[in-house]
């Protein structure tokens, strides 16, 4: 027999032998040793506390952040931002052409120069200085333009008219050549024209310019003009007064031109058979209306009466004066429409005249704020409401013809005082957004 024949009848046994479970030398040891040590506490098991096992048998989904889209959409979202904050920042918020608005500044002029005040605080900026004579700044109906007239070395009477912006920048000469009593100026609701009444020839005419300093041109046919304004809300025609065939203003009458076509029409004539005469007309603030003062000739001293009419010269009718009262001029409009400002006097003359707030609607005699020293008529342009209607702004003339410094009127507390800077020069006051 071969010894592989051996071998291989003993394989079976051997495997059986090998297969049997066997304890290691070293258990004994280990079984005693682990009796003598206590088991660890229950609490300290990390199990007991976290779901260890399970949130690492839950597959990750999570999806992989676009970086490079979303970076590229948060600069573009970053450069609109910054965009709107220039805009915003840079630009001027402007208020409607007419109705009530924000209080701005207040422009005047002083020894040739014109400054800008905070009327609330009363600190004054000069922001056109100079040897020049700068006089009568006046405000754009949007607040972002200043025109005012630079008269010529050595003269009161014969000045160019120029136009900047609020901080005094930017100054344009709207006015080719020199004029001659300039008596007003006023932008158009659209700012982009500035109407002009100067003399032409030695009589009293009408000019518009372009704000932009592009061009200005005189228009024809309307004799001797004065009190020009721009009708609101858009400057379809333009409302003047016939200055009469001579300084005398006798025949003096209220027309409208079309400022397109340039068609003139009558309004209320001038001087009729029993001696009325007018002046002083003004635009109610939408245009739907005209105030003005008339005047009987044949009465002695002061008696003009404040009269309003509709923009096609129908209505015509005197505003309530109350017992004691003798005459009644108007001034100037609010904002709103509702009220306007008047001097009225007691006497023949101007010695206790008083500023006035009246109803436009006829409703009553309105409320008189007291006055030192009386205070003479003086024209529209001489006084301006606040944008807010709070308070009216005003350069008043004294009984015997002097121009006073400007005054502010409180027509919630019939009040008046004196403005902490010196001019006086007509008012104006800037509209701002509400």
């Amino acid at each position: 027999m071969m010894p592989n024949d051996r071998f291989d009848r003993r394989l079976p046994a051997i495997l059986e032998e090998i297969s049997q479970p066997r304890k290691p030398d070293y258990f004994d040891d280990l079984v005693g040793l682990s009796a003598r040590t206590r088991q660890r506490p229950a609490w300290t098991m990390l199990e007991r506390w976290l779901p260890v096992v399970d949130i690492a048998r839950q597959p990750a989904f999570t999806r992989q952040v676009p970086w490079r889209p979303l970076a590229v959409l948060t600069l573009i979202l970053l450069l609109i931002l910054a965009s709107l904050a220039y805009v915003l920042g840079s630009g001027h918020s402007v208020p409607a052409p007419f109705g009530p608005a924000r209080n701005g500044l207040v422009a005047y002029s002083e020894n040739g120069d014109i400054y800008t005040a905070d009327a609330a605080r009363g600190n004054s900026t000069a922001i056109v200085k100079g040897p020049e004579n700068d006089v009568n700044p006046r405000w754009s109906r949007d607040g972002t333009l200043l025109a005012f007239e630079r008269l010529s070395d050595g003269s009161s009477n014969v000045g160019e008219v120029y136009v900047g912006r609020p901080d005094g920048s930017g100054l344009v000469p709207v006015t080719t050549t020199p004029l001659v009593n300039v008596t007003g100026y006023e932008f158009a609701p659209d700012g982009k024209r500035l109407l002009i009444t100067a003399d032409l020839g030695g009589s009293p005419g009408l000019f518009i310019a372009a704000t932009d300093g592009s061009g200005i041109h005189h228009v024809d046919g309307l004799g001797r003009v004065t009190d020009a304004a721009w009708r609101p809300p858009d400057g379809s025609e333009i409302l003047f007064m016939d200055a009469g065939t001579d300084d005398s203003g006798t025949d003096s009458g209220i027309y409208a031109v079309n400022s397109v076509d340039g068609h003139v029409r009558t309004i209320l004539p001038g001087a009729d058979a029993e001696g009325r005469l007018r002046g002083h007309p003004a635009w109610s603030p939408d245009g739907s209306a005209i105030s003005f003062g008339e005047w009987t000739g044949a009465a002695s001293g002061l008696s003009v009466r404040t009269h309003i009419v509709r923009a096609d010269g129908t209505g015509d009718r005197p505003l309530p004066i109350p017992t004691g009262a003798v005459w009644q001029g108007p001034n100037r409009w609010s904002n709103d429409g509702t009220r306007l400002l008047a001097i009225r006097g007691y006497t023949a003359d101007t010695q206790e005249a008083r500023p006035v707030i009246v109803p436009a609607d006829g409703t009553g005699p309105g409320i008189e704020i007291p006055y030192p020293g009386g205070i003479d008529t003086g024209t529209v342009a001489d006084w301006e409401w606040a944008p807010d209607d709070s308070s009216i702004l005003g350069t008043p003339t004294s009984v015997s013809g002097t121009v006073l410094d400007q005054v502010l009127l409180d027509p919630a507390n019939r009040t008046s005082r004196t403005v902490p800077w010196k001019s006086v020069s007509q008012p104006s006051w800037q509209r701002d957004a509400p």
